[in-house]
């Protein structure tokens, strides 16, 4: 099997991987024990329903210069898409696990299958740290401006951004399942069991996506009221604002305005609104919609 990079002895995980889903010739080993790691790689969810997000997602982090990312294709639609046009970044769902998610590949927001899909980030996130590797997760309804392993503090269980109005962001409420940086600690690991026992629990009462959000909070803040359970920071919103607060700013990249502001944001994320034409209209009207050679022309998801 042919991967891009070698493996090396930084924890910093990068995953490389044709859409194997098992090992071939090798009985019993599934595809992720061949998943290459390397310094400052992410990991991303990409479903059928949101192709033209994922496509400018990666535009902006390979104009950055990072090309050491996987996406976890979460339908066969996804998958054929991605894997023709990124060769070597891809992997499908089953080479984490065989459990199948229900619905339709398209994940509208706040039904059975979106929280679905929300609730097995925990699963990969804690499969990779029982290898060894740290890693980040970003959703892909955003478009990375600095690259994060420049900005984000070193030595911590985990690192996030914050979701939420407080001024102080280590006072949050809410911090965002959007940008998670994990080290391979047990009190990681704990953090992320957790967050995935919480938000079955929700998903039993609710198939609502806020319930991943909610039960990562839940489970972050129970951890941090324990004195050396979590070793954490959360990022400021002066490089990690969320959606709404871009908004209210008015904010709009490479403007004249927003350099006079001193306001230089590391990313944009398009939450706060629902649905791939909002967020495609809000990373438009903040300037950093990736203009691609041509309409970019993406599958539509099965009936």
């Amino acid at each position: 099997m042919s991967a891009q990079w070698k493996i090396s002895g930084d924890h910093r995980p990068c995953v490389a991987l044709h859409g194997f889903d098992h090992a071939p010739g090798v009985p019993g080993r599934s595809a992720l024990d061949f998943v290459v790691f390397t310094e400052g790689g992410v990991i991303l969810q990409a479903s059928c329903g949101y192709l033209e997000l994922a496509v400018n997602w990666i535009t902006h982090v390979e104009a950055l210069g990072i090309t050491n990312w996987l996406t976890i294709a979460e339908d066969e639609t996804a998958l054929r898409f991605l894997e023709a046009r990124y060769p070597g970044h891809v992997v499908r769902r089953s080479a984490f696990f065989e459990e199948a998610v229900s619905g339709t590949g398209l994940y509208e927001w706040s039904s059975a299958s979106f929280a679905q899909a929300a609730c097995v980030r925990p699963v990969y996130l804690e499969m990779v740290l029982d290898l060894g590797y740290e890693v980040l997760w970003s959703d892909m309804d955003t478009a990375w401006l600095q690259p994060f392993f420049q900005l984000a503090p070193a030595g911590l269980d985990y690192v996030g951004v914050d979701d939420s109005d407080a001024e102080n962001e280590q006072e949050t409420d809410n911090a965002s399942t959007g940008l998670m940086y994990f080290r391979p600690t047990e009190r990681s690991q704990q953090l992320l069991l957790d967050w995935h026992a919480q938000c079955q629990d929700q998903i039993s009462i609710s198939n609502s996506i806020r319930n991943s959000q909610g039960a990562f909070n839940r489970a972050l803040f129970a951890a941090a009221a324990v004195p050396e359970r979590l070793n954490f920071n959360i990022l400021p919103k002066q490089l990690y604002p969320h959606g709404a607060l871009i908004e209210q700013l008015g904010y709009k990249h490479g403007e004249e305005a927003a350099v006079e502001a001193a306001f230089d944001p590391a990313w944009v994320h398009a939450n706060h609104r629902v649905g791939h034409a909002e967020k495609k209209d809000f990373l438009r009207e903040s300037a950093v919609w990736a203009e691609d050679d041509g309409a970019i022309l993406v599958p539509l998801c099965p009936a």
